[in-house]
């Protein structure tokens, strides 16, 4: 997702810039997906309560967050009579999901005792 982003901000102006955002952001949602479903296994396993953590809400919000990232991106270019709205929430639902995808990552270390 980070790359995706970064390509956006910096190098807008390549010709390229599209076909690499694309990719990169449904490869951030798969890895958050993948994430996800790493999460209920392990809380599954270790017996404990889902969603009992802020780390766990923060993971949820960016996933779902994330996944509607993409939709919006796409929609944009399918519904052009709404492209600047469109575009105006699928910019900020990329920044969200980010925001909350690096606080889960950071309170997930806290959790874990790393931080």
């Amino acid at each position: 997702m980070a790359a995706g982003i970064f390509v956006v901000r910096f190098l807008r102006e390549k010709h390229w810039w599209l076909k690499f955002h694309r990719p990169a952001g449904i490869t951030g949602v798969v890895c958050l997906g993948i994430g996800l479903v790493a999460a209920v296994v392990m809380v599954s396993q270790g017996g404990n309560g889902h969603l009992q953590v802020p780390h766990a809400w923060l993971g949820l919000a960016g996933a779902l967050l994330s996944v509607s990232t993409p939709v919006l991106g796409h929609l944009q270019f399918k519904i052009r009579s709404q492209i600047q709205q469109l575009r105006r929430w699928h910019r900020r639902t990329g920044y969200i999901s980010m925001f909350f995808s690096i606080l889960a990552a950071l309170s997930g270390l806290v959790v874990a005792g790393y931080i």
